[in-house]
């Protein structure tokens, strides 16, 4: 609009010839022809009209192109189609031309799409208040670690957390991302920054948020109980936004660049030895100054974020896993292959049972009922007699289902007999007993009892129920009767029992 004023100016003012104008103006004598010949068009004339700005000046010397009158595409719809695979921008042209046969050409088509996908893709700048967020991912590329012995190669699975404000970063390698992993990694990172930060932003994934509800996902109960320990607080992403998170997509990108492809010559044998290699490239790449200010990533660190972060707790979080269960018949739980009591009065209640790496507890309605210390081999019982009823009438239980065994026949109830000794308390034999016995539904009683006369021969490690229940379904009671007295061997090298029942000769000597 400033050059249009001039060359107007210049022509009915001065009396300029077109070329002089455009000598003087730096443009071409086409283009000062062409604003005379539209100001002509409008009536407009040096002087112009005081109260005429540049956007009115700009309607009346470029007035917009009246478009025919065609039917208007859906863009949403179209938009949401090119995602699809094999659509192409020239296929929906056509779907379009189908439906409208004067429809727009193809490159109008293709115009007034950019221009809808113009205004739709608009992007904000956003601006991270200090020691706020904290935003973590896990990168796509991965580590090879060779076994040593084995020579078997895992993939390690690298870690990034980024601070909002200071794009401070934290990087290490995980053997999974699996839920102890997963913690155990923020643990590592609170302690790298020395502070907390008020929101941790993560993604979808297992570890992290059981069940992604869109606006209401649901934490895992362990990330929460983690989020508690260290006063902070769990933002997950909107699954397929990775807007939300694009501090970490680019911490992620940083990390991949400057980190493991400088380590993709190298062969790790540990995931202790990967990371060895990796701290010292995350301090030089933290210390690295930007490329469009003058600082660096650990001074913005130290200046900005990590005055505004809330300290670390005295003690560092505890990994602890969280279940609810239902007490079983003999008023115990299973936690991991292994029984841990509560009190009688409980059984058949469902509880809140919080696993460490040391002490099981579980809770009914929000109060602690029982708490055991943590066992690893499977199948070992944690009674405590407390628990137990007062007048338990064990005698009569005991004598309750050896009634049943011995309604059934006498290896059933030998074999029962031997499960119910089996354990310190026989309460917790109960279960095994009503499994083993409730097996007469399924197979008769018949089958049950040979099953259980082959357990008897075969020694202790069957006495219980899965073993009863292997012999059942593969058949075994039904050779047991056929194998019961296998026939004896005989062979001029085999000595037998005799050899060893006869006399020594009378002529030895007897040294004393």
């Amino acid at each position: 609009m400033k050059h249009i004023r001039d060359v107007l100016r210049y022509r009915h003012k001065d009396g300029c010839s077109n070329r002089q104008i455009a000598t003087y103006l730096q443009l071409s004598p086409g283009t000062v022809r062409n604003y005379l010949r539209r100001a002509e068009s409008a009536g407009l004339r040096w002087p112009l009209p005081s109260d005429l700005n540049d956007e009115a000046l700009s309607a009346l010397l470029f007035p917009p192109k009246v478009l025919p009158d065609r039917a208007q595409p859906n863009w949403p719809i179209i938009h949401k189609q090119l995602s699809q695979r094999g659509m192409t921008l020239e296929r929906a042209w056509h779907e379009y031309r189908r439906v409208y046969p004067d429809g727009y050409s193809y490159g109008h088509f293709c115009v007034l799409y950019r221009q809808w996908s113009d205004q739709r893709n608009v992007t904000m700048r956003l601006h991270h208040k200090a020691g706020e967020k904290v935003f973590v991912d896990f990168a796509g590329t991965t580590v090879d670690v060779i076994d040593q012995v084995t020579g078997e190669v895992t993939h390690a699975q690298i870690f990034v957390g980024v601070l909002g404000c200071s794009n401070y970063l934290y990087v290490e390698a995980l053997p999974d991302q699996k839920l102890r992993s997963w913690i155990g990694t923020h643990v590592r990172m609170f302690e790298f920054f020395g502070a907390v930060p008020q929101i941790v932003v993560c993604d979808n994934l297992k570890s992290a948020v059981t069940r992604p509800r869109g606006k209401n996902p649901k934490i895992n109960e362990t990330y929460l109980d983690f989020a508690r320990h260290y006063d902070t607080k769990i933002s997950p992403a909107r699954p397929r936004k990775p807007q939300d998170k694009s501090l970490a997509e680019s911490g992620v990108k940083f990390a991949t660049n400057r980190i493991l492809s400088a380590l993709r010559t190298q062969d790790f044998f540990s995931i202790e030895e990967l990371n060895k290699a990796i701290r010292p490239m995350l301090e030089d790449l933290n210390a690295l100054p930007f490329q469009k200010k003058l600082d660096t990533r650990i001074r913005q660190f130290r200046e900005l974020d990590f005055p505004a972060m809330g300290p670390l707790p005295a003690q560092p979080y505890e990994f602890k896993e969280f279940k609810k269960l239902i007490v079983n018949m003999d008023y115990h739980v299973q936690v991991n292959g292994c029984y841990y009591s509560v009190p009688y009065r409980l059984h058949r209640k469902k509880l809140d049972v919080t696993i460490t790496d040391t002490l099981v507890k579980c809770r009914y309605k929000g109060n602690l009922v029982a708490i055991h210390q943590r066992l690893h081999t499977k199948g070992s019982f944690s009674t405590q007699p407390k628990h137990m009823p007062k007048n338990h009438r064990s005698y009569h239980d005991r004598e309750r289902f050896l009634a049943r065994a011995r309604a059934i026949g006498p290896k059933t109830e030998a074999l029962i007999l031997e499960v119910l000794k089996r354990k310190e308390h026989q309460e917790t034999s109960f279960r095994s007993a009503t499994g083993i016995l409730g097996l007469q539904a399924e197979y008769g009683p018949e089958r049950l009892e040979a099953a259980c006369g082959l357990a008897l021969r075969m020694g202790t490690f069957a006495y219980n129920y899965p073993s009863i229940a292997g012999i059942l379904r593969c058949g075994n009671d039904r050779l047991y009767e056929s194998v019961s007295q296998p026939p004896p061997i005989l062979h001029k090298n085999i000595r037998g029992g005799l050899y060893y029942t006869k006399k020594p000769p009378s002529n030895s000597c007897n040294i004393t």
